[in-house]
């Protein structure tokens, strides 16, 4: 009796082949092509914001690729859902409607796509609604263009002639759906806020303002409220374009004339390299770096633009230079600190090298001339990336007590880092706090 029913089921000549399809779809929904397609569009526009950024212009609202592929992404469910109820409920309540919806999202998704190919990339000067405009855009475009994107799918695909009006999602899918869409990404922002900001302190430090500015105008479109140093991103900004006004005025006055002996080439890189710019710093020292008779200094700044450009065997070569180019010279104290920063560079480029021993002999040579807080800062962070948590703390403690107000926060961060995070901590537990 059961077979004869299942075959009477399975041969019903009144079942339509629109019904047989929308059966077909709820017994396999099918969802690799949308996902493929969403995976594509969201690299392509990855793409657009690498392309747009490599001018050196802001690339409004995403800034970064990977902030533009997780908007994209983590937008893709909330836009399956919205088709979904679109195709199995509204197409066949409201057809003209949903047509009109249909030609709206296709023409929105086009000109959004003609600006974005076409226009000329976005001008690199920050207003005060860049980052409002921003917040409010990021989720809108990636909407917009996952919902369509998902529309021509399921067109494609045929889930538009499925006529399943029971078809309905609980609040809790619809909610974890709205939650992906819009408080991952924000979550993911403030998380690469946090390292822009990181990065902002030490190019602050380093003396490399144009990189900082570059990077704070970045945190003001991303996170308008933050924080950097205690002030407020938008206010930072202001003063690294007036100080970068400054310097750029300074190397114009100082391009009107020919760079025709060292110093004056060296001048002329240093601005640029506080700028940012380390290539044409490179060209200017070109024609005096391959001399024999190569001044310290700029073998220094050789050394520090090719550690900006992460070209670790470079710098280390160029510090190495311009260490032996300070102990050729008579004692002094600028020679004493030039022998120091150039160990500094060294130790820097073997550490990101994996020369750990070389990275750790620099150091201490470092330490030795100038047995101050910030070497001693420098090898407990060393340490504690090489999981030596004894010497790291003891370094730590030092840096803290020789300069508390520069280090006593930062020194006690690096401390609980050790106790929590590090193999070694029990060691560091046992020694109890400073």
């Amino acid at each position: 009796m059961k077979r004869q029913k299942l075959q009477g089921h399975s041969t019903d000549p009144s079942m339509t082949e629109v019904d047989r399809e929308c059966e077909t779809t709820k017994a396999s929904p099918g969802r690799s092509l949308i996902i493929i397609l969403a995976i594509i569009v969201s690299c392509l526009m990855g793409g657009w914001v690498s392309t747009v950024r490599n001018t050196g212009s802001l690339s409004l609202p995403y800034l970064r690729v990977d902030i533009a592929i997780v908007c994209f992404i983590c937008m893709l469910p909330l836009a399956i859902l919205i088709s979904d109820w679109l195709y199995r409920i509204f197409s066949h309540q409201s057809p003209p409607l949903f047509k009109l919806v249909q030609i709206i999202f296709y023409i929105g998704a086009a000109v959004i796509l003609i600006l974005a190919l076409s226009s000329s990339p976005p001008s690199g000067t920050l207003s005060s609604y860049d980052a409002w405009e921003s917040i409010i855009l990021r989720p809108v475009l990636a909407f917009w263009l996952m919902l369509t994107l998902c529309l021509l799918e399921g067109q494609v695909s045929g889930r538009g002639t499925c006529t399943d009006l029971s078809w309905k999602q609980g609040p809790l899918i619809w909610g974890l759906a709205l939650i992906t869409a819009v408080v991952v990404p924000a979550i993911y922002i403030q998380s690469r806020v946090d390292e822009i900001v990181t990065t902002i302190d030490e190019s602050l430090s380093s003396g490399r303002l144009g990189e900082a500015r570059r990077l704070t105008r970045e945190v003001c479109v991303l996170a308008p409220w933050q924080k950097i140093g205690g002030l407020p991103a938008g206010d930072l900004a202001r003063d690294l374009d007036r100080s970068c006004y400054e310097i750029e005025r300074n190397l114009a006055y100082m391009q009107l004339e020919p760079a025709d002996s060292e110093e004056s080439a060296y001048q002329r890189a240093r601005l640029l390299t506080i700028l940012g710019k380390g290539e044409a710093a490179i060209r200017v020292l070109a024609p005096w770096k391959d001399q024999q008779t190569v001044s310290p200094l700029s073998c220094q700044l050789l050394g520090n633009i090719y550690q900006q450009q992460e070209q670790w065997g470079e710098s280390e070569d160029w510090y190495q230079k311009s260490l032996n180019a300070w102990k050729r010279l008579p004692h002094s104290e600028q020679q004493q600190a030039g022998i120091v920063s150039a160990w500094k560079g060294i130790a820097f480029a073997e550490r990101k090298r994996g020369n750990y021993e070389e990275a750790e002999s620099a150091y201490l040579s470092a330490l030795s001339l100038a047995p101050q807080a910030d070497q001693h800062f420098l090898l407990a962070q060393f340490y504690e990336d090489t999981q030596q948590t004894a010497k790291a703390r003891k370094h730590a403690t030092q840096a803290m007590a020789l300069n508390a107000d520069r280090y006593g926060k930062s020194g006690q961060q690096l401390i609980t880092s050790l106790q929590q995070q590090h193999f070694g901590c029990l060691t560091v537990w046992r020694q109890g706090s400073p």
